[in-house]
Formats: C-alpha cells, sequence, structure tokens
C-alpha cells in the first residue's frame, strides 16, 4: 500500500468517524429532548384527575348560576302567561359523570312534577317558549327566534298573555320573533306585527301584511330580516311577508300553508329540504329573505340539476356580494359556512334553537336529563369551560401519545447510543495512526532522498569510470610537437583547397575569355567609321577591358597548371584520421572541378559550332535580330548592332 492510499484511507476513516460522532451528537440531543418532554407529559397526566375535578366544578357552578337564572325567569313567565301556576325549579344532578337538567315545578308540598308529564300543555308551551329564548340570548348569535304553533295547547283567553309576555321579552332582549298561530291575535294588545295568509293553495296563497310600516320601522343598517319572499314554494305561487323589529305573527286556518313559511326558514338556514317544497309544475323553489343594507339572501331549490341547492347573497340592485374577492354564491347540500358567519342562525349544541319544527314544538322538555343540561353549556362562560375541558382532552390525548411514542423512541435512542460507545477510542486511534502516518510521510521523504543521492552517487562514479577510460586513451596519443605538425599541414590543405576554389574560378573566367576571344579573332583590323562616335569608343573599350582581363586570365591559368594534380599526403597519426579525410574530400572536390572545366570546355565548342551553323544559315546575321554578328558574341550575350558587326 503506497502513501497515498495510506492518506486516502485515514480520510475516508475520518469522515466516517466525524458523521458517526454527528449522529451521537444528534441522538444524545434527541433523547435529552424526548426525555424533557416525556418527563412533562408525565407530570400533567399525574395531575390529569385534579385538573378534571377542576374543570367539573366550574362547569356545575356554572350551571348552578344559570339554574338559579332560569329558574327565576322561567318562574316569572310561567305565573305571567299563567297566574297562580307553581314555580319552576330546575335540578342539575350528574349521570355518567356528565351534568343532568330536571325541569319541574315545585308543589307546595314541596314534592316535584314534572313539567312535561305531570302538567298540561299550556306549561309546557310557556316553559318551551320561553327556554328557547333564554337560548337564542345566551347562543350570542343570530337573535331571531321562529315558533311554529307555540300557543296551541294555551287556552284562548291566555293566549293574549302568552304574546305579552313572548313580546316584552323579545323587545328587552333584542330579539326578532316569527310565530305562527291559528289563533286570532290582530286584536291582542301585545304590540304584535300581524300578517295573514290569503287564498288556497291550489289557486296560489297570498299574504296580506303591512308591508310599508314594516318596511319604515327598519333604519338601514339594524340587523334583522325584513321579508321572507317565496316564490313556487308548495302553495305559494310568489308572496313575501313582510317582517318587521319584536314580534311578528302569521295568522290564517290550518292547512293553508302557514307552516310552509318555517319549513322554508329550515330550509335556508338548516339545509333540511326535499323536492317537495317546489311547487307542482315548477322546475324550482326559491326563498329570499330580505336583510340590512337592501341586500337579499336568495335560496334556490331546484330538483335533478346541479347544484341541487344554491345559496348566494344579493346587492340592492340585484348584483352577487363579494367579500375580499369572493363571490358569495354556493351550491352543495351544506349549508354554507358564510351564511351562519353573516346570519348567526345554525345548531347551537346540535339544538334547533332559532327555528322551532312544528312537529316537536317542545323544546328539551321531552329529550333525557343529560340532553336538557345543553341548554346550559350556551352561552360564553360555558363556551370557555367547554373549550377548556376539549384541551384537556386534547391535551391528556396528545401526553398520552408523546408518554407511549416517547418512551419507545428513548429505548431506540438508548441502544442507538449504546453502540456508538467507542467512538472516543475509535477517535484517539485514528489521531495516533494520522500520528504514525505522518511519522511514515516524513520517512518516506527521507528515503527518497536518499535514493536521489545514491543515483547521484551512482551517475558520479559511472562519470569517474569514463573520465578514466579517456585518461588512458589520451596517455597513447603522441605530444605537442605531432599535433604542431598536424595543425600545419591541415592548414596547407585548406590553403590548396581555397587555391583549388580558385582554379575552379579562373578556368570558368578563362573560358568565358577564349569564348569571345574567338569570337573577337574574326573582327577587321580597321573598324568602320561609326556613325554613333560614342558608342563605339565605348566598344572600343569594353574590348579593351576584355583583351587585359583575357590576358590576366591566361597568366594566373599558367601559373596554376604548374601545382601538382594532388596535394601531398601528409603522414597522419592514428589521432590525426579524421584530418585526413577531410583533406582526401578536399582533393576528390578539386578533381571534380577540373573535369567539370574539361565538360565545359567541350561543351564550349560544340555550342560554337552549332551557333557557326546556324549563322551560316542566316548569311552571317542573328537569328534574332538580322544583324550581322559572329557565333562568339551571341555565346557572350553582347549586344552586336551595326556597329559591332563592323
Amino acid at each position: 500500500m503506497t502513501q497515498s492510499d495510506i492518506q486516502d484511507a485515514l480520510a475516508r476513516a475520518g469522515r466516517l468517524l466525524a458523521r458517526l460522532e454527528a449522529t451521537r451528537d444528534r441522538d444524545r440531543d434527541a433523547l435529552a429532548e424526548r426525555t424533557r418532554a416525556v418527563a412533562a407529559a408525565k407530570g400533567r397526566l399525574a395531575q390529569r384527575d385534579a385538573i378534571d375535578t377542576y374543570l367539573r366544578e366550574l362547569q356545575q357552578d356554572a350551571n348552578r348560576r344559570s339554574v338559579a337564572t332560569f329558574e327565576t325567569l322561567l318562574t316569572a313567565l310561567v305565573q305571567e302567561v299563567l297566574p297562580g301556576e307553581k314555580p319552576v325549579r330546575l335540578d342539575l344532578t350528574t349521570e355518567r359523570g356528565l351534568p343532568a337538567l330536571d325541569i319541574g315545578v315545585e308543589r307546595p308540598d314541596g314534592g316535584r312534577e314534572d313539567v312535561l308529564e305531570d302538567n298540561g300543555g299550556a306549561m309546557t308551551n310557556v316553559v318551551g317558549m320561553a327556554l328557547r329564548l333564554i337560548a337564542v340570548v345566551k347562543a350570542g348569535v343570530g337573535r331571531f327566534l321562529a315558533l311554529d304553533e307555540a300557543d296551541c295547547w294555551i287556552a284562548p283567553e291566555r293566549v293574549p298573555a302568552f304574546y305579552r309576555v313572548l313580546d316584552d321579552g323579545a323587545a328587552r332582549l333584542g330579539v326578532q320573533c316569527l310565530a305562527i298561530s291559528h289563533h286570532d291575535v290582530a286584536g291582542f294588545d301585545a304590540g304584535l306585527t300581524v300578517s295573514r295568509i290569503a287564498g288556497r293553495p291550489e289557486t296560489g296563497v297570498a299574504i296580506d301584511g303591512p308591508s310599508a310600516a314594516c318596511a319604515a320601522a327598519w333604519e338601514p343598517e339594524t340587523p334583522g330580516f325584513r321579508f321572507v319572499r317565496l316564490i313556487d314554494v308548495q302553495g305559494f305561487a310568489d308572496a313575501t311577508l313582510p317582517l318587521g323589529p319584536g314580534v311578528n305573527a302569521l295568522v290564517g286556518p290550518n292547512n293553508h300553508g302557514k307552516s310552509t313559511v318555517i319549513r322554508a326558514l329550515r330550509a335556508v338556514f338548516y339545509g333540511e329540504v326535499r323536492d317537495s317544497l317546489v311547487r307542482a309544475g315548477a322546475s324550482a323553489a326559491r326563498v329570499e329573505i330580505g336583510v340590512a343594507d337592501g341586500r337579499v339572501l336568495r335560496y334556490v331549490r331546484q330538483p335533478k340539476r346541479t347544484p341541487v341547492n344554491l345559496w348566494s347573497l344579493h346587492e340592492a340592485d340585484g348584483a352577487l356580494v363579494q367579500e375580499n374577492g369572493t363571490v358569495l354564491e354556493t351550491g352543495g347540500r351544506d349549508v354554507p359556512p358564510w351564511v351562519e358567519r353573516l346570519f348567526g342562525i345554525t345548531r347551537v349544541e346540535d339544538l334547533d334553537v332559532h327555528v322551532a319544527h312544528q312537529k316537536f314544538p317542545v323544546f328539551l322538555l321531552g329529550e333525557k336529563p343529560a340532553r336538557r343540561s345543553a341548554v346550559l353549556s350556551i352561552g360564553r362562560e360555558a363556551g370557555l369551560i367547554r373549550d377548556m375541558q376539549a384541551l384537556q382532552r386534547d391535551r391528556v390525548t396528545e401526553d398520552q401519545r408523546t408518554v407511549r411514542e416517547g418512551e419507545r423512541e428513548i429505548t431506540r435512542l438508548r441502544e442507538s447510543l449504546g453502540g456508538l460507545d467507542g467512538l472516543d477510542a475509535l477517535a484517539e486511534a485514528l489521531r495516533g495512526l494520522e500520528g504514525q502516518a505522518g511519522d511514515l510521510a516524513e520517512a518516506a521523504a527521507r528515503l527518497r532522498g536518499l535514493e536521489a543521492l545514491a543515483d547521484r552517487l551512482a551517475r558520479a562514479g559511472r562519470l569517474a569510470t569514463g573520465a578514466t577510460d579517456r585518461a588512458r586513451v589520451l596517455a597513447d596519443l603522441p605530444g605537442p610537437e605531432v599535433g604542431a605538425d598536424l595543425g600545419r599541414r591541415l592548414a596547407e590543405a585548406r590553403h590548396r583547397a581555397v587555391i583549388g576554389r580558385r582554379v575552379l574560378a579562373a578556368a570558368d573566367t578563362l573560358a568565358g575569355a577564349q569564348a569571345r576571344a574567338a569570337a573577337l579573332s574574326g573582327l577587321p583590323p580597321e573598324a568602320p567609321l561609326p556613325r554613333d562616335t560614342a558608342q563605339a569608343a565605348s566598344h572600343a573599350a569594353r574590348l579593351r577591358r576584355l583583351r587585359a582581363g583575357l590576358a590576366a586570365a591566361a597568366g594566373r591559368v599558367a601559373a596554376l597548371r604548374d601545382l601538382p594534380d594532388t596535394a601531398p599526403q601528409p603522414v597522419l597519426r592514428p589521432d590525426a584520421t579524421d584530418m585526413a579525410q577531410r583533406l582526401s574530400q578536399i582533393g576528390r572536390r578539386l578533381a571534380e572541378a577540373r573535369a567539370r572545366e574539361a565538360a565545359a570546355r567541350d561543351g564550349l565548342a560544340r555550342t560554337e559550332a552549332e551557333m557557326a551553323e546556324v549563322l551560316a544559315r542566316t548569311g552571317g546575321r542573328c537569328p534574332a535580330c538580322g544583324t550581322p554578328t559572329a557565333p562568339a558574341a551571341l555565346l557572350a550575350g553582347h549586344r552586336h548592332g551595326a556597329g559591332e558587326a563592323a
């Protein structure tokens, strides 16, 4: 394994160790956090019973205070409508840990009677109406109450008192009421707004009511319902029920559609509707309710179409209302959340508080005691207590889950950390290995230095051996005097080579001169008188120079011919072989030059002969210009005009 491999392995081991240490630290933090969370959850669970008991006592205390208030109010209402009746008593108990409410009246002997079972219908009507009115107020939502035949079991002579109590309570509590009745309440001295059913379902039911008076009673921004319009709703082709603040009454004969108004309201606000709500022969039923600021809440039931129910809110001009960019128009089977939010009419504690069902006029009294106590849970204080109880239940569930899952996670983390206990020892061992690797790297560097030094020593040894061998060879060489003589001879050989080159050049010059002499030999002794004397003088001077040059060249050639054909061969020692080879090459080159000189002379002679033949055929004239000339003049390239030919 090389040093690089060792370093790579140590680096990988370091990275793996770092990841394991990070995992260990993360698991330690998670273990500490889980331990704290489980401990806190166990501490809260240990206080669970005490908290539950406190919340129950808090609820019971609130319920007892509500019970006392309810008893006083119910007794006053009952005795107002039914003078001489026994006071109403509410008994708050518990069943299976849950509050239970018994509603009865107290006999003179201290005994208790159930309102529903032990008393007449009048008592039931009054108590039921009062419970609904109280529930609407405590709910803190939409202050609207619709009663269908709530006076059905009250003696006719006590009905006016019933409505006086209802009107007084509605006025004091700010509740708008709609009461459906078969009694003629128009003559009651109760300040009611009365509308009447007119016509028959077969031809279309109409509603006669004080529309103008109702409209004048409202301020534009005051909350409340201005009217209920029914279009193709059962027996109503198109009828409008005007509504004013306070108590409104709709009266008329039985089976003429009074309760259809209640059914329409339950369809709009509770989503309770069937296709039978649609008038026979119509494609859809429409309910419109006038609200504040001229707006209209519209509900449409359209069988065999999608959506089957459609809720929408319209401005006074008919345009759809928009909130935060959202159009308030929703289809489906469930009442849209914005309807409940804007108008506050919905089930409270799963009770039909606002709109009574005709077939179930008795409110709460027919329920079991545990169910009756739901009315006590209505209101802000009870709602806060319920929220705390729900929060406690959620917290207990969450704490139980935290303990259950946390203990499993703690066990897993401890097992995981147990497997990482040796990381510190591994880290120490890795640091030791890294130190050893560093020492090994330093030793390897020193070893490489020693190897380089050994290589240099080996090269020095080889150089020394070569120097010794060369010294031994040089010891056998001749002395300096032999070298001086050899140098002299070499200089002479070089001089002779220079002379040879000069001989070759002189031979070339001689050949040219001979060619020109031959060309000039045929000239007449006297040149004709030229017309251009300046040109003739130039030619004469040129001829004189050529003759002088020819004579000098002939002299140099004569001198060179006295030289021996070959240079003397020096006596060379074995160590001067290279110089001898160079002198031999010079001799060969000189011989080759002389051979080229002889070949040039032969070629010149042949060329002159060929030129002579050409001139003979042309009558001694130049083939190019037609002037008389000689072969030598043509070969030398001289001008040969009329003057030269002469």
